[in-house]
């Protein structure tokens, strides 16, 4: 690698002129690898998003390397980055080692990368690699060291919020060079996890600086293991059939974040209360451990919302008590859920069974998330239903969680410049997620 001395006053002019003009070139070399490799600039882009039914998690599929090779990824919305199984069948002609002191190493959260010497290989230098420590909640922190590696990536534009349009694909496109020992616990078929957290080297941050579109993304999530849900990158409008544009009916409250070392970074929401058919659980989070007072967190990797005991105790009992008022008869409990009740004298409505909704108080009195039955009811036989809600412990990192299944048919839109998050039910709209017209 090439150094400079410091000009000194007696350095003649050409030498600065020669040192601001390399510098203008290292940012324009810099600037060029992140952009696409087609001609034109989309809108956005899109991502179908399919339900497993063994792990409940949610999947995406996008195409990586040269030859260009489909895979199937986890979406995690606390994840840093995109990794991918590089043990078995990753052949790829485009596929590079990032250097430890190149801008997408320097983007990676301090306390999850590191520097290796990388050996010296055919055709290759010797050189100092990227090295990142993958993080999930399925395995154990720590264990993994793998490179953190740049390749061809490729995915449908979006035409008008409303439609796909032409693939779009983006080079130099970083990622985690992972272990087979890495896919444990994800789902069956699957090549690795798509990291959607609010990072500079996460799926919609480095597509976003790639196409030149804006650092938004919005995750319309399906309810069923049969259809597709739909992922926007770069903003709204986020049309679904009929014609509806979900944008012009989103709820906004902030969101914050934070790092611990080896720990995610996730998306993190203020929550006042719950209120449940008018009776209202003040929630006292303000505890060290949290990141600021009354804090919850959003995880797609969560099938179902978790709740510290202390509140759990106090939510079931009030829900139980709103239920037997509306002549819903409780039955015993099927794991993994402690609530269940007889379903068959349940009346049906277009936002599921009728039954006590459940509103989360945000930031403001008036910010409300409400949940209804097509996302607090789980319906486990044709006869019973439960309660989609689990205890979370006594001593939980986060005393809310809200879970996979409280997020399906919901618009959740993470604008990561203005760090705010917007939301609303498709049900309540007369659609489902599952409604995107994808060609």
């Amino acid at each position: 690698m090439a150094s400079f001395s410091p000009i000194h006053q007696s350095s003649s002019a050409s030498s600065v002129v020669i040192f601001s003009a390399i510098t203008f070139l290292l940012f324009i070399a810099s600037f060029s690898n992140a952009q696409p490799v087609s001609s034109s600039r989309p809108q956005g882009v899109v991502l179908a998003v399919t339900k497993d039914a063994s792990t409940l998690q949610y999947l995406i599929n996008i195409k990586q390397g040269t030859p260009l090779v489909s895979e199937s990824l986890v979406v995690d919305l606390a994840g840093e980055y995109l990794w991918v199984d590089c043990d078995e069948g990753y052949v790829s002609s485009s596929n590079r080692t990032i250097n430890c002191l190149g801008s997408e190493c320097l983007k990676l959260q301090s306390n999850s990368k590191s520097c290796q010497r990388k050996p010296a290989q055919p055709g290759h230098k010797s050189f100092l690699a990227c090295i990142v420590f993958p993080r999930s909640k399925l395995f154990d922190i720590g264990l993994f060291r793998e490179y953190f590696n740049s390749d061809f990536v490729s995915t449908q534009s979006c035409i008008n919020g409303s439609s796909t349009g032409p693939n779009v694909t983006v080079r130099k496109f970083s990622f985690g060079c992972a272990s087979t020992s890495l896919l444990t616990g994800l789902a069956k078929g699957v090549k690795g996890s798509a990291g959607f957290g609010p990072f500079g080297v996460s799926v919609p941050s480095q597509l976003s600086l790639a196409l030149r579109i804006p650092r938004v993304f919005a995750m319309c999530l399906p309810s069923t293991t049969s259809s597709k849900g739909v992922i926007f990158v770069g903003g709204g409008p986020y049309k679904i059939q009929p014609g509806i544009d979900i944008s012009t009916f989103l709820t906004y409250t902030p969101f914050y974040t934070k790092t611990n070392a080896f720990s995610n970074s996730e998306y993190y929401v203020q929550v006042t209360s719950i209120n449940i058919g008018g009776e209202k659980i003040l929630l006292d989070l303000n505890r060290g451990e949290y990141p600021s007072p009354k804090l919850a967190t959003i995880d797609t990797l969560i099938p179902y919302t978790l709740i510290g005991t202390s509140i759990y105790n106090q939510f079931t009992s009030i829900f139980i008590e709103k239920a037997k008022a509306m002549n819903i008869t409780r039955v015993a409990s099927v794991a993994p859920f402690d609530v269940c009740f007889d379903s068959t004298n349940m009346i049906s409505t277009r936002v599921g069974g009728l039954v006590p909704t459940i509103n989360i108080v945000l930031h403001r009195e008036n910010v409300v998330w409400k949940i209804f039955g097509s996302n607090s009811m789980v319906k486990v036989s044709e006869e019973v239903s439960c309660l989609g809600f689990v205890d979370g412990g006594r001593n939980p990192s986060n005393m809310l969680v809200i879970g996979g299944y409280q997020l399906q048919d919901n618009l959740l839109e993470f604008n990561l410049a203005k760090k705010r998050l917007g939301f609303t039910s498709t049900l309540g709209r007369q659609t489902t997620c599952s409604n995107f017209n994808f060609q």
